[in-house]
């Protein structure tokens, strides 16, 4: 068991460093919009969840979707609370919306929150009225790419600033049951890393613009929940990961063809 944990926290770090690296330099080459797109798709999920299978059990892993989508509400209400900040202070952005989002996760903990039709309904109203919020009221605009020359040492911070967030949040979630599994599956450690990366590279604007269309993409993340839940135990362990994953990555190629490309 050590060892596979192990496995799986090497793996965090490397894909999760890689795949922060390559949505910052597609948010570098083509814009807030792409680089938005690329960081909301699953990541995170797809290994935790077969991790979470692989480890302990696929019903353990089922269990885990009950609580994913109100998580997936409550990131939105993360990424609005650093997008309604960020402007202010990287630092108090993202502290502010680390306070909001462990707050309100542990009340899910403390009340045994474990209804997925509620799950599934409170996701939707949380989603609909954060990015109403970010595009209305926020006026959170798209922004065109930015030159950036890179150095071995900013391509290597990239990647360890994001492996190091991923890998951190998959280490935390080996003490939970499959409630903290799930929440910790859906823990915002992609947006994080992100938000830290693209502030730095191009001001808070530009962090504000990939986080709305890192909202969007993100219901992809979701979808992945979803289809695990009715299909890890059907079709195994194997066969439910690539179907889970094809699926919710078709669906981002469709949210980004009908949504992404008409956001402003």
């Amino acid at each position: 068991m050590d060892n596979i944990f192990s496995l799986k926290l090497a793996l965090s770090f490397l894909i999760g460093g890689l795949w922060v690296l390559f949505a910052s330099i597609l948010a570098d080459k083509f814009g807030s919009k792409i680089g938005g797109f690329i960081g909301g798709l699953p990541s995170t999920i797809v290994f935790s969840m077969f991790f979470l299978a692989w480890t302990q059990d696929p019903k353990f892993a089922v269990q885990a979707t009950t609580i994913t989508p109100v998580i997936g509400g409550i990131n939105c209400l993360f990424l609005t609370c650093y997008i309604y900040y960020v402007r202010k202070s990287l630092w108090k952005a993202i502290c502010i919306a680390f306070v909001f989002w462990f707050s309100i996760t542990y009340i899910l903990i403390a009340t045994h929150f474990s209804n997925y039709l509620i799950s599934l309904f409170i996701y939707i109203l949380l989603l609909g009225f954060s990015f109403i919020f970010t595009e209305k009221y926020l006026k959170t605009k798209s922004i065109l790419s930015k030159k950036v020359i890179y150095s071995p040492l900013l391509i290597l911070s990239r990647c360890i600033i994001g492996g190091m967030v991923v890998a951190l949040s998959v280490y935390f979630g080996k003490i939970g049951g499959p409630v903290l599994g799930g929440i910790l599956s859906m823990f915002p450690a992609m947006f994080t890393s992100l938000m830290i990366i693209t502030y730095l590279a191009h001001g808070p604007d530009f962090s504000a613009s990939v986080m709305k269309t890192a909202m969007i993409s993100g219901i992809s993340i979701v979808i992945h929940s979803v289809v695990v839940r009715y299909t890890y135990i059907p079709l195994g362990l194997l066969v439910g990961t690539l179907v889970s994953t094809l699926t919710s990555f078709g669906s981002g190629y469709l949210i980004y063809k009908f949504i992404v490309t008409r956001l402003k």
